[in-house]
């Protein structure tokens, strides 16, 4: 295979042609049928494609090879980019973390939830239906939590339900300085798991199936917007993501946390 060197526009130009032929052996007749091009570009483009090793050539035609497919899945993955960037702008101007942005194409189909001056809370109701009743949640806290998710997490730790938090000293801080009470009873619980780590990316919740991320304002910590999505690879690398800054959490330790909270107030 030679190396491409030539212009990366028309590469992208000979994209359809490779997915044409992802699947099976399709002659020139059947690539100008189906892609609208010419005799003359039919054979042009198989042939350069062929040369570059994109494409082979066998008896009943032409089929993608493995580094052409790799080109193909290249540019669908940089579409889905370009797409979950033009809807989700509204999260993103809050959360730039590269643990998001370097995986923002698994969340081209994700739901967007914004807040409006009608409707402030609309980015945490989606935390609210989930988090009402589930069998598996788990979360990163940069944000103090609000109020009626903290309700939620009385009633989940009086019922002894199971779930994990993995929460900033800053929103530890939050949440104890908002009602020490309410705080006390989810810490002191023992189903649920809370551990602390100083440099979380942003805000996320895995609650059963669904992926939620919020961005929220980092002068007011008001909701700004969260997304919401069911896509297994997005579950996937949640999880994955999730495990990774576990590994490096600690664990809550209630009779340690007054002095650590002192610590991150003079810093």
């Amino acid at each position: 295979m030679e190396r491409y060197e030539g212009d990366p526009h028309q590469l992208l130009d000979r994209v359809p042609l490779l997915k044409a032929a992802r699947d099976g052996p399709i002659d020139r007749s059947q690539l100008q049928d189906e892609l609208d091009i010419s005799r003359a570009t039919a054979y042009r483009r198989t042939s350069t494609l062929s040369e570059e090793g994109l494409l082979d050539q066998q008896p009943r035609g032409y089929q993608t090879t493995g580094a052409g497919c790799a080109v193909v899945e290249a540019v669908e993955q940089f579409e889905r980019s370009l797409a979950a960037i033009d809807r989700l702008e509204p999260l993103l101007a809050q959360v730039s973390a590269l643990e998001l942005t370097r995986n923002i194409h698994l969340f081209a189909d994700a739901d967007l939830h914004v807040a409006t001056p009608q409707n402030p809370n609309e980015p945490i109701e989606p935390w609210l239906e989930h988090f009402e009743e589930f069998d598996y949640s788990r979360s990163l806290v940069v944000a103090g939590c609000p109020p009626k998710i903290t309700e939620q997490g009385i009633k989940h730790a009086r019922n002894g339900i199971d779930f994990e938090a993995i929460c900033t000293p800053l929103a530890l801080q939050a949440d104890q300085n908002a009602s020490e009470e309410a705080f006390e009873t989810i810490a002191s619980a023992e189903a649920p798991s809370l551990y602390t780590h100083a440099a979380l990316p942003f805000t996320m919740g895995i609650i059963d199936d669904v992926v939620i991320i919020g961005g929220f304002d980092s002068d007011t910590s008001l909701p700004v917007a969260s997304l919401t999505t069911e896509n297994p690879e997005a579950r996937e690398w949640a999880t994955d993501l999730y495990r990774r800054f576990k590994r490096d959490a600690e664990a809550l330790d209630l009779t340690e946390m007054d002095t650590s909270l002192q610590s991150v107030t003079h810093d």
